[in-house]
């Protein structure tokens, strides 16, 4: 997690605002990791931040921050993202990376095909073209080797704990970020 800590932290470093997509499928099991976390991200700043809240799928903290929780149809937030026009995307999403469950990394561009991202309507890849067709910005993808997939169960213990942990990490670095 460390890794993926200081490379978020220098992601974020000097950018004007930021967009946080979580992307997943809460009822296929760990898929709903992305989601997870940016509910928890909302959950934190709902506590300072009153017009924040669960039942809604876009909210901006401020004028540097936005939290999307894109399930699984993340090509339906991009005129959004137009909108908002940040100058850094991070997207968190369950990924097989053919890596031990559990594992948090950041998936490079170049492995984005390689990747299996396996309930979006369409491919990463082509909603990272799009977007970047549209506005200058920088992406950063983040994904947790899940370790159950089936439809109906919650996420697992496992990877509930992992989220909650980076959850924590993201907290720390937007409010490092937001100051």
């Amino acid at each position: 997690m460390e890794s993926v800590q200081g490379t978020i932290k220098s992601f974020i470093n000097n950018s004007n605002k930021i967009a946080i997509l979580g992307i997943g499928n809460y009822l296929k099991s760990d898929d709903g990791f992305g989601v997870y976390v940016v509910e928890s991200l909302v959950k934190n700043y709902s506590k300072t931040h009153e017009n924040l809240s669960l039942e809604k799928e876009i909210n901006s903290v401020n004028n540097r921050l936005i939290l999307m929780n894109c399930g699984v149809v993340p090509e339906n937030f991009t005129d959004v993202i137009k909108r908002e026009n940040p100058d850094k995307i991070i997207m968190v999403d369950a990924a097989l990376m053919h890596q031990e469950p559990g594992t948090l990394r950041v998936v490079e561009s170049d492995e984005i095909s390689e990747t299996g991202f396996s309930t979006h309507s369409l491919p990463l890849s082509i909603i990272i073209k799009y977007i970047n067709a549209h506005i200058d910005t920088e992406i950063l993808i983040i994904g947790i080797e899940p370790t159950d997939l089936e439809f109906g169960e919650p996420l697992s213990g496992l990877i509930k704990e992992k989220a909650d942990e980076f959850s924590k990490i993201l907290i720390e670095e937007i409010d490092s970020f937001l100051l």
